[in-house]
């Protein structure tokens, strides 16, 4: 009898302890990313449609270098924001001031992300959209980065029935190392010109 509770003894601790192995090892390789985005379009006496969407690399769990980012293919499309500054009917102003949108990038569905922002202009003497700051408002992790595609030209000058489209990236540096909130934005001004 007392032979049967040793060895049932020894067999109950020598689970536990693979138990406990195998849960370490989970935790240690069980990492999450939290990362809040946010674009604002600062307007000024224009007329547009500011439309904004996000794209990622499925199945990318993986670091990435900035050069890398820009040449993955971007799936999954999802419109994330729509945005009119004026009355259609009327094609009157709304207002002018900041209209700020969530750019919805989750890290732990994938490590790589494309944000691209459309605005399209019906005013008659046409919209300059500049960039307030290219450090892209970046706080609470160095693992993760955001850049600007090599198309976007800024001070971009947009023809009256034009559109323009500013490209930005965001992608995880290590994916061995957790964030636990970061954020990051970009800021667009729009304001009027004159042809």
């Amino acid at each position: 009898m007392k032979r049967k509770f040793k060895l049932f003894a020894t067999v109950a601790s020598l689970c536990l302890s693979v138990a406990l192995m195998a849960f370490g090892v989970y935790a240690a390789t069980s990492v999450s990313y939290s990362v809040n985005g946010t674009v604002s379009y600062n307007m000024q006496d224009v007329l547009v449609t500011v439309t904004m969407q996000t794209e990622y690399v499925t199945d990318m769990h993986e670091g990435h270098a900035e050069g890398d980012v820009t040449e993955l293919t971007y799936e999954n499309t999802q419109q994330v924001d729509s945005y009119t500054s004026y009355n259609a009917g009327t094609n009157l102003p709304e207002g002018n001031g900041t209209h700020s949108a969530d750019a919805n990038i989750d890290l732990n569905t994938s490590s790589a992300w494309k944000i691209t922002i459309t605005v399209a202009t019906i005013n008659p003497t046409g919209v300059e959209v500049a960039i307030d700051d290219d450090t892209f408002g970046l706080t609470g992790s160095e693992n993760f980065a955001v850049v600007a595609g090599a198309e976007n030209k800024y001070d971009t000058q947009i023809a009256n029935d034009g559109s323009s489209q500013f490209v930005y990236y965001v992608y995880l540096k290590d994916a061995t190392v957790a964030i636990s909130q970061a954020n990051f934005s970009v800021d667009l001004n729009i304001t009027q010109y004159a042809a």
